[in-house]
């Protein structure tokens, strides 16, 4: 699902047609308007990196080669939230973890790892809009923009909808219950 869809949908959660539509017709709202897409936006980036830290991680697989056998976490095809194994022939590799990249005993190697998904812009696409009713994105930014406007109790309503959203998408893939992380709200 594109961001555009998510963002007008966002939109039309917390009362606001008129961007929605804007947005719609491939405009891009200026002054208030444009602040409040703005930190939609925000809202967007920050959920799709929740799901994807906590919910529902993204993988990936590839081969990476290094002369001095270091590999710089800024030299992946995403950025890094954990890595899952480091294999060397099909056969696991030692390796060691540092704050800037994974050090191994081989030149090439092949590393498995969940990432954060890129920040988005409203051309972009989704990494979760075809997850459960695709609108998981959508629910979980709008609880986000509410609780940025100051509108706890909205904010509240749309937080329920996200997290049953979350369960459902869940239940559908064959996982079980996923315990949320902590909120220090």
């Amino acid at each position: 699902m594109s961001i555009r869809k998510i963002l007008a949908a966002a939109l039309r959660f917390v009362g606001r047609e008129d961007l929605a539509a804007d947005i719609e017709d491939g405009g891009e709202p200026y002054g208030e308007g444009g602040e409040a897409v703005k930190t939609l936006m925000y809202c967007i980036n920050a959920v799709e990196d929740e799901l994807a830290r906590y919910y529902f991680p993204l993988e990936c697989t590839e081969e990476l080669s290094s002369e001095d056998n270091f590999f710089p976490f800024s030299s992946f095809s995403h950025t890094p939230v954990r890595i899952l194994s480091v294999t060397c022939g099909g056969k696991r590799a030692e390796h060691t973890l540092t704050q800037t990249g994974v050090s191994a005993v081989a030149p090439k190697i092949t590393v498995t790892y969940h990432y954060a998904p890129s920040e988005n812009t409203v051309e972009g696409e989704s990494a979760f809009g075809d997850l459960g009713d695709g609108m998981i994105t959508a629910l979980g930014a709008a609880a986000e923009y509410c609780l940025i406007c100051g509108e706890a109790s909205l904010a509240e309503v749309w937080e329920t909808r996200y997290r049953e959203a979350i369960d459902r998408a869940h239940s559908r893939i064959g996982r079980s219950a996923c315990v949320p992380p902590r909120r220090w709200i």
